[in-house]
């Protein structure tokens, strides 16, 4: 069996798996990667369909539909469909879902930002100048220790903030290390899911997440220690 082939009858009935499509996922990293992830939206999409709707929502929409009727009706039925899917699962989430910023909870932030710059920053092998780590961490107000460990490192958006995204060489594989000054929680939160497993710790200011494949070895949390000098 094809992957395609599995995918397609995993999402027409999840629950109905047997056969030549268990045999499949039993020995395919891959799907087994993509049940995860399904596994994941369909939990969020559940909380969705429970949650309360907010005061004035039918208002608003009723709004809309009268102020874009032409527009509006053209558009197929499918359409209207996945947008209102979409919405759902992403819009009211982000509305509903605890967290210090009130948007996304942070280690959905840390995963979500990984799944959009993780594989580019992967891919760089070579150790980023002490110069050029010095100049982007200084826009933090700390200094990066581990330079020589550093294969990768760049102020980028997480949230509705700014983090320094680095990529750690720990035992010769590459790990994320992300540096947040603007998000901050109370305590230490493990997290594994969507194939990928990692921590995100308080700090003095702002937080650290360290995070990597889901078979990767990871630092423990003394690892802050290690790795940032506040200037």
């Amino acid at each position: 069996m094809k992957c395609e082939d599995f995918e397609f009858e995993y999402t027409v009935a999840p629950n109905e798996i047997a056969g030549e499509a268990c045999q499949h996922l039993q020995s395919c990293a891959a799907c087994q990667k993509f049940t995860q992830s399904h596994g994941a939206f369909e939990q969020h999409l559940a909380g969705v369909i429970n949650c309360p709707v907010p005061d004035g929502l039918r208002h608003s929409l009723r709004e809309y539909v009268v102020t874009n009727k032409p527009g509006f009706w053209n558009v197929s039925k499918a359409s209207v469909a996945l947008a209102a899917s979409l919405a759902l699962a992403v819009g009211i989430v982000s509305l509903n879902s605890p967290s210090p910023d009130g948007g996304l909870p942070i280690d959905q932030l840390v995963v979500q930002h990984f799944e959009h710059d993780g594989a580019n920053s992967m891919k760089t092998s070579h150790q980023v100048s002490s110069q050029l780590l010095a100049r982007v961490s200084e826009q933090f107000g700390v200094r990066i220790k581990l330079a020589s460990d550093i294969s990768f490192a760049e102020k980028c958006p997480i949230g509705d903030s700014y983090g320094l995204h680095m990529v750690y060489q720990y035992n010769n594989q590459p790990v994320t290390v992300i540096y947040m000054p603007e998000i901050s929680l109370d305590r230490t939160l493990p997290f594994n899911y969507a194939g990928l497993k990692g921590w995100v710790k308080p700090l003095k200011k702002g937080s650290l997440a360290v995070l990597g494949g889901s078979t990767v070895e990871l630092p423990k949390e003394e690892f802050t220690k290690e790795v940032i000098e506040w200037l």
